[in-house]
């Protein structure tokens, strides 16, 4: 019997929070199982196969699409490297993905191209590709000179990265990191036999056929990887990204940057200020390339050239090329708008994207037809004024014209003013010999002969 109902009480109560806490702990220790029938695949291939910003911003694009689907996310490889930072945003966001990555490559992934690799949770080579190559260089912009970077202040966060990066699925770190000091590059047989990849396959169905069945753990879930085939979907870059990624090309970034320069100087000191605008635009356009952030260069684009545009349509009469640099400017602008929004914020990517599709079709329709119609204008301008004289026209008197007096005669359907040295009766035809200087036709009778 117990003397203290109190004391039990409490005992009880203690006895039972020990047992929940227990549960706890031993339902964390067991991962949940789940099964992934999705896939989502993103092609890093030629043309559009240099690591650069634009490529990263796609890539981000990719993996939040399927994280937000429980998609699997197979990336396609065949590149010859690129950017350090572009490699670095892309290793990050895979090393620490929600949902399970297989990087696939395709000939070859050197340089950055390695990098981006390391952290996948499955890393597929096709049979006879080589990757490695991770020493960083620096380019020379002026001559494209290549120099190899041998400091240890810029090697050594290169190489605890990609051994950060290696150390996910316990990869050969001694292997990379002579990928980053001495510019090792294996083939796809080696890369196996070091533990740096885990799978060679002759092409990419064998890839998808080899994937089902393989098991993946992310924290507390366990994926099992079965592919449907009909529910795999190949990922589209934006036209935002493909723009980041051409204007990312050093040439073409020098050329618009350096045009930009000398015709907005010229813009300046020849007076010709309407074409500014363009040269400014242009300008920027070169930054982009150089790291500039592409999202300001978008909104000064679009407000410059919206700007223009409300210039032209209220203040300046016609339309030319200030209407014209308006219509580019908002083009290029909408272009590179961001396609992502949070979530939870309204609208939706998918709305901006639907959005600026229309924008941009609807901008090239009235720069086309604003084009057509300046290029009549133009054509018309340059052509010489013709001038209509009813000389030796016939004609036929309205009035009666006397010797002295003044009366009217029609000449090719317009009314005219004439005199005649004869009489003229009306009715009868008239031959036009002159236009005298008070815009007066002096005319006379028509004959037989003439």
């Amino acid at each position: 019997m117990v003397r203290n109902p109190l004391l039990f009480f409490a005992l009880v109560i203690v006895v039972a929070l020990l047992i929940q806490v227990i549960s706890i702990s031993g339902d964390n220790s067991q991962a949940y199982t789940r099964t992934i029938n999705q896939a989502i695949v993103l092609d890093i291939t030629p043309p559009f196969d240099t690591i650069d910003t634009g490529i990263a911003e796609c890539f981000m694009d990719a993996l939040r699409e399927a994280e937000s689907t429980g998609s699997l996310l197979i990336y396609r490889v065949n590149s010859y490297g690129g950017l350090l930072d572009a490699g670095f945003t892309i290793g990050d966001a895979v090393l620490y993905s929600k949902t399970p990555t297989v990087a696939y490559v395709e000939t070859k992934a050197l340089s950055a191209a390695t990098l981006i690799i390391l952290p996948a949770n499955i890393i597929a080579l096709q049979r006879y590709s080589t990757i490695g190559d991770m020493q960083p260089v620096m380019v020379d912009p002026l001559t494209g000179q290549i120099q190899f970077i041998n400091e240890p202040k810029i090697l050594n966060p290169i190489i605890e990265k990609a051994k950060t990066y290696a150390s996910r699925s316990n990869r050969n770190q001694t292997i990379i990191e002579e990928f980053v000091t001495h510019a090792l590059t294996i083939n796809s047989s080696l890369a196996i036999a070091s533990r740096v990849a885990d799978l060679e396959v002759e092409n990419f169905d064998e890839l998808l056929t080899t994937l089902n069945g393989a098991h993946v753990r992310i924290g507390d879930t366990e994926y099992v990887l079965n592919i449907d085939r009909g529910m795999m979907k190949t990922f589209s870059c934006s036209m935002r990204s493909r723009i980041i990624s051409i204007l990312s090309n050093s040439y073409i970034a020098n050329i618009l940057t350096t045009i930009g320069m000398l015709a907005t100087i010229f813009a300046l000191v020849s007076g010709k200020l309407a074409i500014l605008p363009l040269t400014i635009g242009m300008l920027l356009l070169g930054l982009v390339g150089t790291g500039f952030s592409a999202n300001m260069v978008s909104a000064f684009l679009i407000i410059l050239g919206a700007l223009l545009l409300a210039l032209e349509l209220f203040v300046i009469p016609g339309f030319g090329v200030v209407g014209v640099s308006g219509i580019i400017l908002l083009t290029l602008g909408f272009a590179l708008l961001p396609v992502y929004v949070p979530t939870g914020v309204s609208p939706s990517g998918e709305y901006i994207a639907v959005l600026r599709l229309y924008i941009l079709v609807i901008s090239l329709f009235l720069g086309g037809v604003f084009g057509i119609v300046i290029y009549k204008v133009a054509k018309v301008r340059r052509k010489k004024p013709v001038e209509f004289l009813p000389v030796s026209k016939k004609g036929r008197a309205i009035d009666e014209l006397k010797p002295g007096s003044i009366g009217f005669v029609v000449v090719e359907g317009e009314y005219w003013r004439a005199v005649s040295n004869e009489y003229i009766a009306p009715g009868e035809e008239v031959i036009v010999e002159e236009m005298l200087e008070n815009g007066v036709l002096r005319v006379r009778k028509k004959t037989d002969n003439h």
